[in-house]
């Protein structure tokens, strides 16, 4: 019996090959602004101590609707969201890509995952105090951005790690998180979910890319949807992660969907 390889991408045609030259240029291009961030923070900070903060706020905030966006795709298929319905303009609402299994059990899987991760970081963070103490106790280590001041990026770090600014490590504590995890899953879906609507609305077919929309819908999703739970009242670094979003999510998305079509779960690279 033949097996199938897992590395036996669909041939792409001319069309599709320009399309995935473009999708290039947006890694490189975000790749680059990455960097660039990165440098930004070692002349004006005079170290990458603060930029590394940045990080994993961004990391842990958008956490929900990466995996989310992942698992749409791997759980996805079966019957269209849309039931098959067309809109006024005589286009499909939203398309046989979108998938109740997926919209539904996507984010749901991805909340629960994210929450697995959140609940580690409770777990450790007396130990996440104790080390972050011990960076500020270094001079050179937050003294630019925080100005050695432990005790507001312990505050800024149990915003975005426990979900709330008063560390709050209890069971309490942590069903308060739950509603920013869920609302920052299902809102990646939404987001994703609009940028269909807004294809089928501009007549591109599925599969065929709608650059800017496609790239960020589900970050405008996460952001509409949880953002204010991070960001209102802000954080020191408010505007860098944002920035940091902003720059990173498009590239990234793009190698993912290159990643998923290189294994066969989509028919393009983007």
């Amino acid at each position: 019996m033949k097996v199938k390889s897992l590395f036996n991408p669909r041939p792409l045609d001319i069309k599709d090959k320009k399309n995935a030259k473009i999708a290039f240029i947006f890694c490189v291009v975000g790749i680059l602004a990455f960097f660039l961030q990165l440098f930004y923070f070692l002349v004006r900070y005079e170290g990458i101590d603060d930029w590394l903060v940045v990080l994993i706020f961004w990391i842990v905030f958008i956490m929900p609707g990466y995996i989310a966006d992942a698992m749409m795709v791997i759980v996805g298929g079966g019957a269209p969201l849309d039931g098959g319905k067309i809109a006024k303009d005589g286009r499909r609402l939203f398309g046989s890509g979108k998938t109740k299994r997926g919209f539904f059990l996507g984010p749901f899987f991805g909340a629960v995952i994210a929450l697995i991760i959140h609940g580690i970081l409770f777990w450790q963070w007396e130990s996440i105090i104790v080390l972050t103490i011990s960076f500020t106790e270094n001079l050179d280590i937050y003294y630019h951005f925080y100005e050695n001041n432990a005790e507001k990026l312990i505050r800024d770090l149990s915003l975005f790690l426990l979900g709330n600014p008063s560390g709050d490590t209890t069971f309490l504590g942590f069903l308060k998180l739950i509603p920013r995890v869920f609302l920052c899953s299902y809102g990646a879906a939404f987001g994703d979910l609009f940028g269909s609507w807004a294809k089928r609305r501009k007549n591109i077919g599925s599969g065929q890319p709608f650059w800017i929309v496609d790239q960020i819908d589900f970050l405008g999703g996460c952001l509409l949807f949880a953002g204010w739970f991070v960001f209102i009242p802000p954080a020191t670094y408010t505007i860098h992660v944002l920035i940091m979003l902003l720059i990173i999510t498009p590239s990234l998305t793009v190698i993912a969907n290159s990643i998923s079509y290189l294994v066969g779960r989509k028919s393009v690279p983007w």
